[in-house]
């Protein structure tokens, strides 16, 4: 039986600004009735203010009050405080879903264990974050330790580990080395069809980058022929997405949207 240590009771984040509220109390006993004590409430209150939102940056509320209740490192509290970081994604604020992750990241590998799915989970998400941030100096080489720290502990079929792969492939190709990125999405799509089958949005998803890495090298190089295949691939991709996920799914319509320029911008390209 797993044996998790329980936290500290108060996230450490919260801690300045419940300091910060008794020093103003206490000091408010000791300065006289009259202006003075205005000054003192009006300054200790900024001063508690911004305490609070410094600690609510790192730590929510709610998920404070949750770790106040259970504990620091029982587990439904710290992947509440990782699902922060994804709430943090979704709103469009990477920035700051980084900063959260960061934060939990340690307390997860002490509590959890390095290979605890939810610690792997969260260093995929947080290797993906910073990449794409300009967080990390080697992003390649941190992206390819997750790989193998994931593909170990989980296996090569897990969404996690395909995840990650995708990201490798993603990033390769936005370094410039084409050549890699598309050996690299076409092991990925192979991977994602095994393990999560032809129709699942991760395969999609890589079967069109792929096809708009084909498109863009074709542009920079002048081979039409090589364009019109892209086209007609991605119009395949485009079919699958909407019988697999929807025609109204985001992922179909940002696609067909893509196909649609190129194939208005065929004519000029085969003259």
């Amino acid at each position: 039986m797993r044996d998790v240590r329980r936290g500290g009771r108060v996230a450490k984040a919260w801690r300045w600004p419940l300091w910060g509220a008794v020093v103003a109390v206490v000091g408010a006993l000791f300065v006289p009735i009259g202006a003075l004590l205005w000054v003192h409430l009006s300054v200790t209150l900024g001063a508690i203010v911004t305490l609070v939102r410094m600690a609510n940056r790192e730590v929510p509320f709610p998920v404070a009050v949750a770790q106040w209740r259970l504990g620091g490192d029982d587990p439904d509290v710290l992947r509440a405080r990782a699902l922060s970081a994804v709430a943090c994604l979704q709103q469009g604020q990477p920035a700051l879903a980084v900063y959260r992750l960061k934060s939990v990241l340690p307390d997860l590998a002490r509590a959890l264990g390095p290979d605890n799915p939810e610690t792997l989970s969260a260093r995929v998400l947080g290797v993906q974050l910073r990449g794409q941030i300009g967080d990390l100096p080697d992003r390649l080489t941190a992206v390819d330790e997750v790989i193998s720290d994931i593909g170990r502990v989980l296996g090569p079929g897990h969404p996690d580990t395909l995840a990650a792969v995708y990201c490798r492939a993603e990033w390769l190709g936005q370094d410039g080395r084409t050549d890699e990125a598309e050996a690299a999405y076409t092991d990925v799509i192979a991977a994602t069809t095994e393990h999560l089958g032809a129709d699942h949005n991760m395969t999609l998803i890589a079967r069109s980058s792929l096809t708009i890495l084909r498109h863009d090298r074709a542009g920079r190089t002048g081979d039409g022929t090589a364009s019109a295949v892209a086209v007609d691939d991605m119009a395949a991709v485009v079919d699958a997405m909407e019988r697999a996920l929807g025609a109204d799914d985001p992922t179909t319509a940002s696609t067909r949207r893509l196909l649609t320029q190129w194939q208005n911008a065929r004519p000029r390209e085969t003259g």
